[in-house]
Parts: C-alpha cells; sequence; structure tokens
C-alpha cells in the first residue's frame, strides 16, 4: 500500500473519531455532533421553568455512530416536554428516533437522557387541541419519556 494512501486512510479515521467524541453543538438551523454539557444531576426534573415555546437541543443516535444534534421548540404540559416537528418525512432526526428512540437534550447547559415518543393522531390531536372536524397539520409531535 502507498504511503499517501496510509496517510489519508489514518486522517480519516481520526476525522471520524473526533466527529463521534468531540461535542459541537448545533445553531439555529445548522446541525451538530455530540452535545457538549454535563449529565444533570437530577434526571426526574420538574419542566416547569421551561416557560411558553422553548428552543432547546435534541441528540439522536446514528446507524454511522456519529450523533446528529439539532435545534427544536419545545413546551411542557402538565409536566411532560413536549418537541414538535414540522414536515418531519423531510428530516434526519426523526428518522433516527424510529430506529433508535433513545436521545439526549440539552436544556440550559444540562443534559437529560430520555425516550422520545412520536404520539399518534389522537394524541397529537389532543396535545395540540385541533377540534376532530379540522384536519392535522403537518407537525409531528415527540413526548420526551424518562
Amino acid at each position: 500500500m502507498k504511503p499517501s494512501l496510509i496517510i489519508a486512510l489514518g486522517i480519516l479515521v481520526l476525522l471520524f473519531i473526533a466527529a463521534i467524541n468531540i461535542p459541537f453543538d448545533p445553531e439555529e438551523r445548522r446541525p451538530g455532533t455530540r452535545l457538549s454539557g454535563s449529565l444533570a444531576e437530577n434526571q426526574d426534573t420538574d419542566w416547569s421553568f421551561l416557560t411558553g415555546r422553548s428552543k432547546i437541543y435534541v441528540e439522536t443516535r446514528t446507524p454511522w455512530l456519529i450523533p446528529h444534534s439539532i435545534t427544536v421548540n419545545c413546551w411542557v404540559e402538565d409536566s411532560v416536554l413536549y418537541v414538535g416537528c414540522r414536515a418531519c418525512d423531510t428530516k434526519r432526526w426523526p428518522k433516527n428516533v424510529a430506529r433508535d428512540n433513545r436521545v439526549r437534550l440539552q436544556v440550559e447547559g444540562k443534559l437529560y437522557e430520555r425516550t422520545a415518543i412520536r404520539l399518534d393522531d389522537t394524541q397529537r390531536r389532543n396535545i395540540l387541541q385541533i377540534p376532530a372536524e379540522e384536519p392535522l397539520p403537518d407537525i409531528a409531535v415527540f413526548r420526551m419519556d424518562h
């Protein structure tokens, strides 16, 4: 094997390892990799400190081991954290969640380990408060369970 090929492969392996291990938080529409921050001591948190609609980060697991993180809008209802996703079928993170629903959330610099559960149409209609006679919008809703 040529030395230049060995060097190129070595660089690719180092970049792959770095992408797996070095945090790179998302910013608005730009995705990231592993989320930075320390694991929150209390994983059974009361989400009431989040008021109205808030932006948080969600980290999902990809098939190639490099974490994928994105900025999402969330809200709390009855002490349960929900995340919305508009045009979900066009995005990578819901596909990652469908394959492996274990996620990490970064909220105010702390990390929380959760399970993302995609709500069915009836649950979504109830959470979004849409009457039965109206069509559902193209918004998926995920419940972040502990």
